[in-house]
């Protein structure tokens, strides 16, 4: 059968990064004209959720990154097809375990043509079968690999951890998670949420030490109309929107001690009254909350309900510190580097940034690490991040520090934040830093690129998130990027 050759019609490819996929087969002018091939998870999902018919190719070292492809396929919808190497018996156990059942085989010598224009139609019959039947997947979407808040679990400590999740997602039981701040836990309580009987309903995170004090009882019970000044409307309070689902209460520590007796109340009654109405409204929510401060010791300075702690730590899980998790350092490490979202660009890490990596005490914990990866992005030209780009203070960094691979030049004015002169003196800074990072490298794609869809392809991002992001830069210097909004 002959593909459609339309726009919307091009078989939509992620070759799964590190697995070996031939992707010059799918780049050769025989077949070119009928796929859209990128290693972008992001740019595979635009196009996903575009309506293009999609494909995950997995080439024959998957098991080198069998991680990573978990994660791809575990978000992968069973409308998403898969190329696997012909005679890989493991690999299409592996796929069909994970609710794939649409897969074609290749080899040296395969027409990829007839695989390509086979893969659509059964694409196609698959999308009408199952538009009759309801979804048994809830995430239409491929993650993005290195995505701030995805989910990294390569060291065994970890692993133990992720296991006793797993075990208290299944009884509807109150947690409380600690460990130090940055460590990841509002992701541990989503992955308890996703794995229990709630998971189809909502998952609400509130971070109790940024709440308003004088609006701390609104926001958790909710007010109704007139109530208090600025009370223009009836609100439900959040017990009631995660009704059914989880509701997660980060840094607790923090709450208003004049408010814990009555959170104490509506965890036990499981109903609560809005401010300014005597009637309780009941709800059914899942508890889970987080701290990074010692609860036994604030109760013993007076600052925590007793009572209030031993309703919360109905089950308590720790997590550890990102130093006590050493593969966990290097599988995040790789991800953050791979991942789009982070700088813009995606990057490789040699094995000897790994291991400075891994020396380092990490006080700031995954956060820091996502800190450390972006600046180090900055300042790699050749998309590997190498020893000499790996700054662990944002203060550390000076003009004078400079690796010696910058180039004198690196293509912008003098008078734009980003030229040498520009010093990163906090991590407030890494925000102008990512833009300086996404501006060189649109510039250097479009200048070596014939037309904008050419530039969006190298960069691994859709014509669509090119545009939006020109129109960003033009916005906020309309002078210096005049010149790229018109070619």
């Amino acid at each position: 059968m002959a593909a459609n050759t339309s726009t919307d019609q091009r078989l939509n490819v992620l070759a799964v990064r590190g697995t070996g996929f031939p992707e010059e087969c799918l780049r050769s002018d025989a077949v070119e004209s009928l796929v859209s091939i990128t290693q972008a998870n992001d740019t595979f999902s635009e196009r996903f959720g575009a309506g293009a018919p999609s494909c995950i190719a997995v080439g024959p070292a998957w098991a080198a990154e069998g991680d990573y492809l978990t994660q791809v396929l575990q978000h992968a919808r069973d409308t998403i097809g898969v190329f696997i190497p012909e005679g890989d018996v493991k690999l299409a156990h592996f796929v069909g375990a994970h609710g794939l059942a649409v897969f074609e085989t290749y080899s040296e010598q395969s027409d990829w043509r007839s695989i390509i224009g086979g893969m659509i139609s059964t694409l196609h019959q698959q999308v009408s079968q199952s538009a009759e039947r309801p979804s048994s997947r809830s995430n239409p979407s491929i993650p993005s690999r290195g995505q701030r808040k995805q989910v990294v679990f390569s060291d065994p400590v970890s692993k133990a951890m992720l296991a006793l999740v797993q075990r208290v997602a299944q009884v509807d039981v109150t947690a409380l998670l600690s460990g130090p701040s940055g460590v990841g836990k509002e992701v541990v309580a989503q992955i308890l949420h996703n794995a229990s009987s709630r998971a189809s309903a909502p998952f609400i995170a509130l971070n109790c030490s940024a709440m308003p004090e004088h609006l701390v009882e609104s926001i958790l019970f909710g007010h109704v109309k007139g109530s208090f000044t600025g009370a223009v409307k009836d609100q439900p309070g959040i017990f009631e929107e995660a009704h059914r689902g989880t509701l997660f209460l980060d840094e607790v520590g923090e709450l208003p001690l004049h408010i814990q007796p009555k959170l104490l109340r509506v965890i036990q009654e499981r109903k609560a009254a809005r401010i300014g109405s005597t009637r309780e409204t009941d709800f059914d929510v899942r508890l889970v909350a987080a701290t990074n401060r010692d609860l036994v010791d604030l109760v013993k300075r007076g600052e925590f309900r007793e009572d209030l702690l031993y309703r919360l730590n109905a089950f308590h899980i720790g997590i550890p510190p990102l130093c006590e998790r050493p593969e966990d350092i290097r599988q995040l490490a790789i991800t953050f580097a791979a991942s789009e979202q982070i700088a813009g660009v995606s990057m490789q890490i040699e094995e000897s940034a790994i291991e400075q990596l891994l020396a380092h005490p990490w006080p700031g914990n995954v956060r820091e690490l996502d800190n450390v990866i972006c600046r180090a992005k900055v300042l790699a030209v050749h998309n590997v991040i190498q020893p000499d780009h790996i700054y662990f203070d944002a203060l550390e960094f000076s003009p004078s520090a400079m690796p010696p691979q910058l180039p004198e030049d690196l293509g912008l004015d003098a008078h734009r934040p980003g030229s040498q002169q520009t010093v990163i003196q906090s991590d407030q800074d890494l925000v102008s830093a990512k833009e300086q990072a996404e501006w060189q490298l649109i510039q250097a794609a479009l200048q070596e690129t014939d037309s904008k869809k050419e530039a969006a392809e190298r960069l691994g991002i859709s014509p669509r998130t090119l545009r939006h992001k020109l129109q960003k830069l033009k916005a906020a210097e309309p002078d210096s990027l005049s010149s790229i909004g018109a070619s």
